[in-house]
């Protein structure tokens, strides 16, 4: 992602470029992967300076159930982050913006796991400044009340702006 900014010094401007690209990565929750004998918790302290308590979905979860994810950027502009939500049935993650300042930014799901009925996944594709999300939901009978099994997938792309903010393509 390039972002050019413009200065004013006396009679010319001067144009500094500014990149902000996040290596390719695919977002995943496995039923394996967290440690749920001793997941890492958030302290309170992460808890309070990664403003969850701002974030909706988040806000009713305490920290028994939040896990520190990943680092997908950390620069002078800015960083992107990943949040786990670790229940007894479902793992789900988080994408996290935060501004120069530390500021929550955006919000976005991007890795889900149903581990117990199996209803619903979600995985995410990041490369450079796209978001690629695919959900599928599962269904195991049909409207009249029979046995099957089928899936239906959707797919939403989303480019993260220069202010790290999570935009629907």
């Amino acid at each position: 992602m390039t972002i050019s900014c413009q200065t004013k010094s006396g009679d010319k401007n001067t144009a500094e470029e500014l990149h902000v690209e996040l290596n390719e990565d695919k977002l995943n929750v496995k039923p394996d992967s967290p440690n749920f004998k001793e997941p890492p918790h958030l302290s309170i302290a992460q808890y309070d300076s990664l403003q969850i308590n701002k974030i909706k979905d988040l806000k009713d979860y305490d920290i028994s159930y939040l896990s520190m994810g990943r680092t997908l950027l950390s620069n002078e502009n800015g960083k992107i982050i990943t949040i786990q939500v670790i229940t007894d049935g479902e793992i789900t993650e988080y994408l996290l913006s935060y501004d120069r300042n530390g500021n929550l930014v955006d919000n976005l799901i991007v890795a889900y796991e149903d581990m117990v009925e199996y209803y619903s996944q979600i995985t995410s594709q990041i490369n450079s400044n796209k978001v690629i999300i695919q959900t599928v939901n599962f269904s195991y009978e049909n409207l009249k009340g029979e046995e099957v099994e089928f899936s239906d997938t959707s797919t939403i792309s989303y480019s993260i702006s220069p202010e790290l903010k999570f935009i629907a393509d």
